[in-house]
Parts: C-alpha cells; structure tokens; sequence
C-alpha cells in the first residue's frame, strides 16, 4: 500500500483540514514527496516528484456546484487562494452519490480550472465502488481548482448568445474534446501545423483524444462566416 507523508514547515492547518480547509501562511509551505499522498478533504494529492505548496495559499472545498448555461458539475469544488503550478503525478477526487446532480457516475470526467478561468476537461478513470474520479498528469499541469463533471457537459463557455455570424470554440486548450458554438456549421476542419487534415466534421464538437499532443488550427465554415483558431491539445 502506498504510504502517506506530510512533512509540515511553519504550517497552520484548521482543525477541519481533512474535510474542509488547508491554510498555509506566508513564508511557510507544504512538502508532499514522491511516493506519498495527501488527502485534503476527499481530494488526494500524490505527486511523482516532490511538490511543494507554498503560502501565502489556502485549499477550500465548497458544495456549490459550477454552472455554465446548462451545464453543472458536481456538488464539490476545491479551490485554492494561489495557483498550484508545475503539479506531475495522480489526483484522485472523491464524491458522495448525493454530490452528483444527476451525472452518471460512468460519464464523470475529472475538471481544472486554469489561471484564465477556463476549464480544462480530463477523461479519468471512475471508481464507481469507492466513489471516486483519477487522473495521472505525465506532463506539468497548473490549476487553481478541481471538480468532476459529465463527459459531454463543458464548464466553459465563452458567449452564451452569439450573432447569426459569430464562432465560438472551447474550451482551449483543451484534452478532449473541441466544442463549437455556431449557428449553420457547414465544416468544420482541423489540420496539424504541417497542414495535414486530421479532423473533419459538422457537426458541433470534435473528439481530439488521439490525437498527439501541439498545436493545432481549426477552420470552421458557417453559413455567414469563416474563422481559424490556433487549438492546443494538451
């Protein structure tokens, strides 16, 4: 079994750190090493090198859902004060059955909000017997919050009433999935930076799963209009 060790340097925590806040205070940080976890409240930290929390920063959980449009997550959101940056390793968050505003347990995909406020959708592996969603980030990931959501439901939408001739694509960057917001798409195209199509639809999404890590561009046609925008798959 994979041990737990948090080794504490000038740290404050509340009484209620493993259920609602860590708080730690300037000048003072949290050492998570390799090999080890910790769990703040149901999400679980375990980096694959030593990660260093530092203050002035907080960790909360909130049982407010995200919403955009018509669009939830769950009923459970960490938070924190500072941006957490340059995290490798695995995140585990956990759930009650009652948190998941009628998401199917199967269709739950882990969520991080970025700096930028967009969120960035991760297709991780359900635990529907301990009630839990996982995700190993291989390369460096920055994040300032977590929730899990449906698969097919984004938490980032950047213009909910768009013109007759306006494009909207999201979120980006992006793993998953590109989502276009559009009225009349007659083609939507997606072509590697050697010019290569690699996808082509029009319909309002495009699965990008396979697809290798870069830059992208996407080139939608509508009736009205024509825009390219430079994607990045992460």
């Amino acid at each position: 079994m994979k041990k737990r060790l948090l080794l504490l340097f000038g740290l404050f925590i509340c009484p209620f750190l493993f259920s609602q806040i860590l708080t730690v205070n300037s000048g003072s940080s949290v050492s998570i090493a390799s090999g080890s976890s910790v769990t703040l409240g149901g999400l679980d930290i375990a980096p694959s090198d030593t990660y260093v929390i530092s203050g002035d920063n907080a960790v909360s959980r909130s049982a407010s859902a995200i919403t955009a449009g018509d669009n939830s997550s769950v009923s459970r959101v960490y938070s924190t004060t500072a941006l957490l940056s340059g995290f490798t390793g695995t995140l585990t968050f956990s759930y009650l059955e009652g948190e998941l505003n009628g998401i199917s347990e199967g269709d739950l995909v882990l969520e991080l909000q970025a700096e930028d406020d967009s969120w960035t959708t991760y297709e991780a592996t359900v635990d529907e017997v301990n009630n839990s969603v996982s995700y190993t980030f291989n390369d460096p990931v920055s994040f300032k919050a977590v929730t899990a959501s449906s698969a097919g439901a984004t938490l980032t939408i950047e213009d909910l009433s768009p013109t007759a001739s306006s494009i909207y694509v999201y979120p980006n960057p992006t793993a998953n999935r590109i989502y276009i917001q559009a009225d009349n798409i007659i083609k939507a195209e997606l072509f590697d930076l050697m010019g290569r199509k690699v996808r082509s639809t029009n319909q309002p999404q495009i699965e990008i799963s396979r697809l290798s890590r870069g830059n992208y561009i996407l080139q939608v046609k509508t009736q009205n209009n024509t825009q390219s925008f430079k994607i990045i798959k992460l």
